[in-house]
């Protein structure tokens, strides 16, 4: 009487083979949503953090270039920190006017717009491009009259 108690006892606690398949097949189907949003979750912060550090590139190179005249510098390159290099070209949107426009504030300057394309280049590879708009300025007045 005693073994078949024994083996009634053996029986009764643990889990059957099947029991435990199933088991985990429940936690894997359980499982695979959590890392497929975890997956997801990394890599939209690492586009985010990819924006924000194309966008503090932005405003360096904007600010390196807002004193540039490009009617007196129409390309060039610049380094800015240690592996970023703003490279830049213009064109000519209007070109500038002949001489000098009485009635506009600016008669002492030609005056023409550029689009200017920027390269930004991270080691040896562009990393982004962007264009800015500027106005490229010559001063071809200069009249003893006004100060100038």
């Amino acid at each position: 009487m005693r073994c078949t108690h024994f083996q009634t006892h053996l029986k009764e606690s643990g889990f059957t083979l099947l029991e435990a398949i199933v088991a985990l097949t429940l936690l894997g189907l359980a499982l695979i949503p959590m890392i497929s949003f975890v997956s997801e979750s990394a890599s939209q912060l690492a586009r985010v953090a990819d924006n924000n550090e194309r966008s503090f590139a932005v405003k360096a190179a904007v600010a390196l270039l807002d004193p540039i005249n490009p009617m007196e510098n129409p390309q060039g390159e610049e380094t800015i920190g240690k592996d970023l290099t703003v490279r830049w070209s213009s064109d000519i949107t209007i070109p500038p006017n002949d001489g000098p426009q009485f009635g506009t504030g600016l008669a002492a300057f030609r005056v023409g717009f550029y689009n200017v394309r920027v390269s930004l280049i991270r080691d040896t590879d562009t990393w982004f491009e962007f264009d800015l708009r500027k106005i490229g300025y010559q001063r071809i007045n200069s009249n003893p009259l006004f100060g100038g």
